[in-house]
């Protein structure tokens, strides 16, 4: 591939990814990413070739853990998401908003991640979730 034809490609997914908030890698296998930047560090993701990742009302498990900072410190919650068993999402931060902050409860962190599983039931998509969906929980976020 020539020069030219790599840069357009690098420029594409960088458009990409900033057209999506950072939340999004397309990738062609079935591993798990993990996304460094200042609005997704930790997130992971798996997305098949298909860009599905689960069928319409497949099973999505919710469960939340206690986020911890490189030294061990506790800096909130967060949650994960399981398609059939197999850990899907990896939330530690608040999403939709900037910055690294995990949540304030650990009811926070179940009721958005809720969210996100409800929002994968029905389209089988990565889900997306907006500041005015933290708003409707009552998600306190800066």
């Amino acid at each position: 591939m020539s020069i030219f034809r790599s840069f357009i490609a690098f420029a594409f997914l960088v458009s990409f990814i900033v057209s999506c908030g950072g939340n999004a890698v397309p990738i062609a296998n079935d591993s798990l990413v993990k996304v460094d930047s200042a609005h997704t560090q930790g997130l992971q993701i798996l997305k098949p070739d298909s860009g599905q990742i689960a069928p319409p009302s497949q099973n999505v498990e919710v469960k939340t853990f206690e986020a911890k900072d490189e030294k061990g410190k506790s800096t909130g919650w967060g949650y994960d998401l399981f398609v059939d068993g197999k850990r899907t999402i990896h939330q530690p931060i608040i999403p939709a908003v900037p910055g690294n902050s995990a949540f304030a409860t650990e009811e926070d962190a179940r009721k958005t991640g809720q969210l996100a599983a409800d929002k994968m039931k029905i389209t089988g998509s990565l889900p997306t979730v907006l500041v005015h969906d933290l708003d409707s929980l009552g998600i306190k976020h800066q």
